[in-house]
């Protein structure tokens, strides 16, 4: 789903610069549609990426092995916790990747608001569509930056 999003904020963007325009026409009206419900669906889906993987993925991240194991592979947190050259990727990579995802869908969602709100406003008002893409980029950074972590972190303890 990480993947949609990116690809959803991508398009979005492109949507956005692209779609400017002084026009009031039809044409508008139908541009500033399709742009609204790509808003709606790059939050929807990062919403859906969010609720996920805080509830459906992290939780086995999460789990505690028994005293004595001595493989920790079913245990991402403990593997990476038990090698000094990795324990940053716990301390650092995954606390980013269970808070920052909550703020981008948070921002993503304020866009999609404004999109739905002010539909062909958002294309020719220059403030308005600045500020929309400016939030729309930030968004895409911070989701590329947690799913590089996420590779990185894969990398050392696979969930599987």
């Amino acid at each position: 789903m990480g993947g949609g999003a990116l690809m959803g904020l991508a398009a979005a963007l492109f949507s956005l610069r692209a779609m400017r325009t002084a026009d009031t026409s039809d044409v508008l009206q139908n541009q500033s549609r399709y742009l609204a419900w790509l808003t709606v669906f790059v939050s929807v889906v990062l919403w859906l990426t969010v609720l996920v993987g805080t509830y459906v993925n992290f939780p086995p991240y999460r789990a505690t092995p028994p005293a004595g194991l001595s493989d920790l592979s079913q245990y991402p947190r403990a593997l990476i916790q038990s090698n000094s050259g990795t324990v940053w990727l716990h301390a650092f990579a995954m606390e980013i990747k269970e808070h920052v995802p909550w703020i981008a869908a948070m921002l993503a969602t304020a866009v999609a608001f404004v999109g739905v709100r002010y539909r062909s406003r958002l294309l020719t008002d220059p403030q308005l569509c600045r500020m929309a893409t400016t939030v729309l980029a930030i968004c895409f950074v911070l989701v590329s930056f947690v799913a590089l972590l996420g590779v990185f972190i894969n990398k050392v303890a696979p969930l599987e």
